[in-house]
């Protein structure tokens, strides 16, 4: 809606990753037909502003300050799936925290607010990524990536350098089967780190994501992608 390719770095990321995210997107839908399409410039500012005075007004909770959303940077999309057609809203978050941190929210076709998910990237005492997710306000991951923490520019060279050399979404699924965070770099032409912090915030959030609430797919997975420019969803959902 809303992940980079170091081969070395997505293999560090694949421990504790492709188990716990597989059983999860499954569960969330990630095996029917997703199709993303991004809103108008008009409709996606109407929409973030709605979101933004549900979190002004506390209506909606989040750990990051207001302050650090990027709400002109929002990505706005519908999503079309088997269950229906669903908007996704999400917000990255900037200093102090990393590059993928983001805010994210999904409305049903009359515009009701069904989940909302946040995902905080900063760096642990150990200097590694530590990944922090809550899904509607409560704290469902909080994990020690083992992954070097990197700068936002160092992240974004290595992002730009990776999607110079990707091999594409085919190559993504023949690796699905051996290494979640290397599948979503190479389905995404991301670098390894990026598909890494991407993976374990997927497991984290999605593995505790409710269901039954009518949500036929793990929004905070998409809002990983949108914070680094998106991809085919049908393409990374093989990746779990």
């Amino acid at each position: 809606m809303a992940l980079v390719v170091s081969t070395a770095g997505a293999a560090h990321a694949a421990p504790g990753t492709t188990e716990s995210a597989a059983p999860s997107m499954a569960q969330a839908g990630a095996q029917s037909s997703l199709t993303t399409v991004a809103v108008g410039e008009e409709e996606a500012a109407e929409i973030t502003s709605e979101v933004l005075a549900s979190l002004s007004s506390g209506e909606v909770r989040i750990e990051a300050p207001l302050s650090a959303l990027k709400a002109s940077e929002s990505k706005v999309s519908t999503v079309s799936t088997d269950d229906g057609l669903f908007t996704t809203v999400t917000l990255p978050v900037g200093g102090p925290y990393s590059l993928t941190s983001n805010v994210s929210m999904i409305l049903d076709s009359s515009g009701e607010r069904l989940q909302y998910t946040e995902t905080l990237v900063s760096e642990n005492s150990a200097g590694n990524f530590n990944v922090t997710s809550y899904v509607d306000g409560v704290l469902t991951n909080n994990q020690d990536t083992g992954l070097a923490f990197m700068s936002d520019a160092e992240l974004k060279a290595d992002l730009a350098n990776a999607q110079s050399q990707a091999p594409g979404a085919e190559g993504g699924m023949q690796l699905a089967e051996k290494n979640t965070g290397a599948c979503i770099a190479t389905v995404l032409g991301v670098g390894g780190v990026v598909g890494g912090i991407i993976a374990y915030s997927c497991a984290g959030a999605c593995a505790a994501a409710a269901i039954g609430v009518g949500v036929p797919f793990c929004v905070a997975c998409i809002a990983g992608f949108a914070t680094v420019g998106g991809a085919s969803i049908t393409a990374v959902a093989s990746c779990f």
